[in-house]
């Protein structure tokens, strides 16, 4: 509803000049003013398949390169744990900070949430890096080549984006870490 100030046949009708939405009234189709900060977009986030629906990341769904006709690799008993160990050596980098990969709607993807392992294993087999186009993990190899998230940690990261963690370098022990963990097949432990 908008009111406004006219003059008709010399009778002055005055009203405020304000929308609902100026007055901090929410729209019923579309909810009140920065009622979508923060959120994600509908629909699927991620290119992960599930069998026959659409993607998503539970725990239990198929990794992108399964879905891809791979199979998961088997790398043995794995000395590096994903939920306690990789994701504590990005918790310990400040990754989850919401300047870096933290928060709903991170500042650079793959998210990063050290306390939710579940969903950030699934996360980062379904992040491919633009640069070369190279899943972070890839759950189907043991190849530490073959997922982006070992390259991108080292040095001098000449394939595969921007090197991680801004600024600085993780120490050398997260470093082999990662890639012993990337060489067990990037299991979901």
């Amino acid at each position: 509803m908008i009111g406004c100030l006219s003059l008709a046949a010399g009778v002055l009708v005055v009203g405020a000049c304000t929308t609902d939405y100026q007055q901090g009234k929410g729209d019923p189709t579309f909810g009140g003013p920065n009622a979508l900060a923060g959120q994600r977009p509908p629909g699927a986030t991620s290119d992960v398949e599930t069998d026959g629906g659409p993607a998503s990341t539970a725990p239990g769904s198929k990794p992108k390169c399964v879905t891809a006709g791979g199979a998961l690799a088997d790398g043995g008993t794995c000395a590096v744990s994903f939920s306690k160990d990789i994701l504590a050596v990005f918790g310990t980098a400040d990754c989850s900070n919401p300047n870096c990969h933290g928060g709903a709607t991170p500042r650079n993807e793959p998210r990063i949430e050290p306390s939710d392992a579940p969903a950030m294993w699934q996360e980062f087999q379904a992040f491919t890096i633009s640069v070369g186009g190279k899943p972070y993990i890839n759950p189907c190899s043991t190849d530490e080549t073959a997922s982006a998230m070992y390259c991108n940690v080292l040095a001098a990261p000449a394939s595969c984006g921007v090197h991680m963690p801004s600024g600085a370098q993780l120490p050398a022990d997260a470093v082999t870490k990662i890639q012993t963990w990337v060489k067990c097949g990037a299991p979901n432990n």
